[in-house]
């Protein structure tokens, strides 16, 4: 590799993590590009040459801590487990980190899931393999039998993105980051998805 750009992603790394550590320690607003560049060692204008805005920052170092989680949790799954038990090795990568620091799953619920700016959450789970590595896990299980191939694998998808955002949502709001726990509500929603809802199944009305 060029020691040009080598050294580009070497500073870039930098920034990345740095602004994890400050988006946790004081949220959004109050973590300055300032403090960000001061804790990566950078002038504040380095910054700004890797990333066009604050907003933009966000969005690359969340997905990049996310990528981490997911990449773990495919190299260590077990090709014989059941469909919910790879999506829970995965989550429980990804809640780990949340348990670590939980200041940054507070500014991605306040800045991407909510976030004014369109494609927010899309660009986060697209760069770092989620849906990626959610749709192989479908695919398979829709060919193994497991999953019901009639339905839409891009709708089981959503389906599960939901149940996954609603775990981390309720865990935040009562201020409990117990990975154990984070597991615990999201098995429960995905065995309760999977197993299906209805009885038998009702006429529906338009």
């Amino acid at each position: 590799m060029n020691s040009r750009i080598k050294q580009r992603a070497e500073t870039r790394q930098k920034i990345l993590e740095a602004a994890r550590s400050c988006f946790n320690q004081f949220g959004f607003e109050k973590a300055s590009t300032r403090a960000i560049a001061a804790q990566a060692g950078v002038a504040e204008g380095t910054i700004f040459s890797h990333f066009p805005s604050k907003e933009e920052l966000v969005v690359a170092s969340l997905g990049e801590h996310l990528a981490e989680a997911i990449e773990r949790g495919l190299h260590t799954m077990e090709p014989d487990w059941c469909f919910v038990d790879k999506l829970m090795h995965i989550a429980s990568y990804r809640f780990a980190q949340i348990a670590f620091q939980p200041g940054l799953w507070q500014v991605i619920l306040q800045q991407v899931v909510f976030t004014p700016r369109k494609g927010a959450v899309q660009d986060m789970m697209q760069g770092s393999g989620l849906l990626c590595a959610v749709t192989a896990l479908i695919e398979d299980a829709q060919l193994d039998g497991e999953l019901n191939p009639d339905i839409p694998v891009n709708v089981i998808r959503k389906t599960i993105m939901a149940l996954f955002l609603f775990t981390i949502h309720q865990h935040i709001s009562l201020q409990s980051f117990d990975c154990e726990d984070m597991c615990a509500t999201l098995r429960e929603l995905l065995e309760a998805q999977v197993a299906g809802l209805w009885i038998c199944e009702p006429v529906l009305t338009a």
